[in-house]
């Protein structure tokens, strides 16, 4: 089952995390930020659930811009699936829900960033539809 995460769900979401980002020193899931995350129109941490574990997570974003009139575009981040249940389609499902949300609310398109070095994760968004050589990503970290 797709849900939005809240409070009580951020030690499985940070176990998720850790899985993504390993090696991260900045890393802190806070509850109080996961509900004010819920309770804004315009940002989402989507969970896959099974059985009452959190075995699937990504953060959607939909931003307002003026250039295509009123369609906003999307954002998604932090997609991770656990480790021990990687190829059983749920990226694809949080992906797919991510879709139909964002073509029910009319965005413009819905882009995401991954690390540069994540081979097996570009193949997965490429399948997904999303296309790896339209745009090159920056980052700038603080």
């Amino acid at each position: 089952m797709i849900r939005e995460a809240i409070s009580s769900d951020k030690e499985q979401i940070n176990e998720l995390y850790r899985m993504l980002v390993p090696n991260s020193k900045k890393r802190e899931v806070l509850g109080e930020q996961i509900d004010k995350i819920k309770e804004d129109p315009n940002n989402f941490i989507l969970v896959y659930e099974e059985n009452g574990a959190i075995i699937g997570t990504l953060t959607l974003n939909i931003c307002l811009q003026a250039l295509h009139g009123e369609s906003p575009y999307g954002v998604v981040e932090n997609v991770v699936i656990h480790e021990n249940h990687r190829n059983k389609r749920i990226g694809t499902k949080l992906l797919e829900f991510v879709d139909h949300y964002c073509l029910t609310i009319d965005c413009h398109r819905v882009m995401l960033l991954s690390n540069s070095k994540r081979t097996q994760a570009h193949n997965f968004f490429e399948n997904a539809g999303y296309n790896g050589t339209v745009s090159k990503g920056f980052k700038k970290y603080y």
